[in-house]
């Protein structure tokens, strides 16, 4: 019980001082000092991470049974959203300057804890719980952006499908639980492994039984609600567009960032003997996302609705290494060399997870520091002509935010999208091919990935060509406050530094992904053994397969 407050301290901390804040606001207080209190909070539970960090894995004891865990991408995933946190609480000087404003930086609070929960969950009901702890709080927050009825109906949707999308998982988790008889991740693992592994190195991994198969379509459809990922997409449009500018950036991260962990977490780490339904799953949506967002994007003039289909697009991109991540769970050996030490996989999903939220905060504070005064949204695309004639400090950093997400090199976006279409291609086929020895249907992805980089770029060069190209309409005073603008700056040269030095985040990637070590081995025979291996930093005990008796 100790060791597992201990890692779930800076959660606690948020949440702590998010109650604190609720407390708080019985009190007269100048509304903008609580956004100081919020970013003390931030720092506060940064401190208890780095608590957490400075322990080796051989310093908690093993406990296959484990809520919690702790490894390198959990902690690298928490620090990353301590440091969104910090920005969005920048970014919301102006908008959190009402009679509300320690509730709104409360749930602030509350959201990101959920998202460091997620990372740090080890159990089916702990990561419902920590998704829920992020949803609920966003329905709230969509409806203190905008209070016109647009803004109230955007908020609706997303909460009458939210809640659906919640049951839809819940149901995926309840199916998974029958099919295992328990909720831990690790136990489930070895148990699925041991009813469903292969006894011939050349056939490929089981399908598994209907049920679990339906708890895997259940598990996705949940979570693609999450990651607003191709069919489950249809409400972000219209939400992005009827909330503020601030409210659709934290939708277009957190959710999506949570969503892809549980995702990673629960269906391509966990559920061995269906990698060969996983994968295929994936593939199509991978595809069908990345293609219905760039395209529908190209029609869109505002601004909010464009960058809400960018978002589904680039939830495609992601799923490209989830996918790649189910073949590797049981063909890791087998898989190509990737270049230049990029990440393969998961670790290609996770990198291009951290370059579009770095992108992503960055170009929606854009949009929040050049608010109207009055509350006046950036509504349009051409609300941005001739943009750096008149604020070209902000007009610089859009174009590079916008760079980024278009993948243009050496930006973090390109090292992205290279990660997930190299990882794609180093996946062997059944079969060697006429040349290469490469999987059809990941070759056709990558370059399916490649084409759709290209229609992306389209939307994202002519807004920087409005901006740069064109004399401004208008010159208007923005709102959004010197602290947005400091917000807007640090995503910018966090981008370039990521960017110009990638190397120090392939190599930490690399190395926590290879914690993650698969349930089975191949024997000499040829044949899938079990062994003792390290998962998320504990040392789980090996199960007997069905072969081996």
């Amino acid at each position: 019980m100790t060791q597992t407050f201990t890692i779930l301290l800076p959660q606690t901390m948020l949440a702590a001082c998010a109650c604190l804040l609720i407390l708080g606001s019985a009190f007269s207080v100048r509304p903008r000092r609580w956004g100081g209190l919020a970013l003390a909070a931030v720092a506060a539970s940064a401190l208890c991470l780095a608590y957490v960090s400075s322990f080796s894995a051989d310093d908690w004891a093993p406990d296959a049974a484990s809520s919690v865990l702790v490894d390198s991408i959990s902690i690298g995933y928490q620090w990353m959203c301590l440091g969104l946190a910090a920005l969005f609480v920048l970014l919301s000087h102006e908008q959190a300057a009402t009679k509300t404003s320690a509730e709104f930086y409360a749930l602030l609070l509350f959201m990101f804890s959920g998202m460091m929960l997620v990372g740090s969950a080890n159990e089916l009901i702990l990561i419902f719980l920590s998704l829920e702890l992020i949803s609920v709080p966003t329905y709230v927050l969509l409806y203190l952006g905008r209070r016109d009825p647009r803004s109230q109906e955007a908020a609706l949707k997303y909460f009458l499908l939210s809640v659906l999308s919640a049951a839809v998982l819940l149901y995926g988790f309840s199916l998974l639980y029958g099919l295992a008889g328990t909720t831990n991740l690790d136990v489930i693992r070895n148990i699925l492994a041991e009813t469903y592994s292969k006894s011939d190195s050349a056939q490929v991994a089981a399908g598994g039984s209907v049920l679990g198969m339906v708890a895997l379509v259940l598990i996705f459809a949940g979570l693609g609600f999450k990651v607003a990922a191709v069919p489950f997409h249809f409400y972000a449009p219209d939400v992005y567009q009827g909330t503020s500018a601030y409210n659709a950036g934290l939708l277009a991260i957190i959710p999506k960032a949570a969503g892809l962990v549980a995702l990673i977490r629960v269906a391509s780490e966990t559920m061995v003997g269906f990698e060969t339904s996983g994968e295929r799953v994936a593939l199509i949506l991978a595809g069908i996302t990345m293609t219905g967002g760039n395209c529908l994007g190209l029609l869109q003039s505002n601004i909010r609705r464009m960058l809400a289909y960018s978002s589904i697009a680039h939830a495609g991109y992601m799923l490209i290494g989830v996918a790649v991540g189910f073949w590797d769970s049981w063909n890791g050996d087998l898989s190509l060399d990737a270049a230049g030490g990029l990440p393969g996989g998961v670790g290609a999903s996770l990198l291009y997870l951290f370059t579009y939220s770095l992108a992503t905060v960055g170009l929606f504070g854009v949009l929040v520091y050049l608010a109207r005064p009055g509350g006046r949204q950036i509504e349009h695309i051409d609300d941005l002509t001739g943009l750096v004639r008149t604020h070209p400090v902000m007009a610089t950093c859009a174009a590079l935010f916008l760079f980024s997400l278009a993948g243009v090199p050496p930006l973090p976006g390109f090292w992205g999208k290279l990660a997930v279409f190299a990882s794609a291609l180093s996946v062997r086929g059944e079969s060697p091919g006429l040349f290469v020895e490469m999987h059809s249907g990941f070759m056709i992805l990558a370059v399916v990935g490649v084409l759709n980089a290209a229609v992306g770029a389209v939307y994202y060069l002519r807004v920087v060509a409005l901006m740069f190209l064109n004399d401004p309409v208008s010159s208007p005073q923005p709102s959004g406050g010197k602290p947005a603008f400091a917000a807007v700056c640090c995503s910018a040269v966090l981008l370039m530094g990521v960017g110009i030095f990638p190397t120090p985040l392939f190599t930490y990637l690399n190395r926590g992904v290879s914690q993650i070590a698969p349930a089975t081995v191949r024997s000499p025979a040829g044949t899938l053994e079990p062994r003792p291996a390290a998962i998320h930093g504990h040392s789980v005990i090996a199960v007997q397969t069905q072969h081996d008796r």
